[in-house]
């Protein structure tokens, strides 16, 4: 099957793609965390979508089991940008953009 790809929406997959990457190589050189506590994830997503993405299986909750009665809840960084572009990508696009999309499947 083939699906034709508005201009804006393969522009947007580009750059989510090359984030991603950089994003990998900080994580692998350890300029930055691969892992944010839960509180800096709700933070910088909302809880209320990590909460839908970890029930739509889009992200994972992690655990740290320490011996400690309380253990902390870790998520993925990469996780949690994946979801957001997944969940964002179509909301952000300009009304022509929608439109041409959406003609096109018809």
């Amino acid at each position: 099957m083939i699906v034709a790809i508005n201009d804006e929406m393969l522009y947007r997959i580009v750059d989510y793609a090359s984030d991603i990457g950089r994003m990998q190589e900080r994580i692998e050189s350890g300029k930055e965390p691969e892992f944010i506590s839960q509180n800096q994830a709700h933070s910088r997503f909302g809880k209320g979508n990590v909460t839908k993405w970890c029930k739509a299986g889009l992200v994972k909750r992690y655990k740290d089991m320490d011996g400690k009665i309380r253990s902390q809840v870790r998520y993925s960084l990469v996780e949690l940008k994946a979801a957001a572009f997944k969940c964002n990508c179509f909301k952000e696009l300009t009304p022509a953009a929608k439109y041409e999309i959406t003609s096109n499947n018809e």
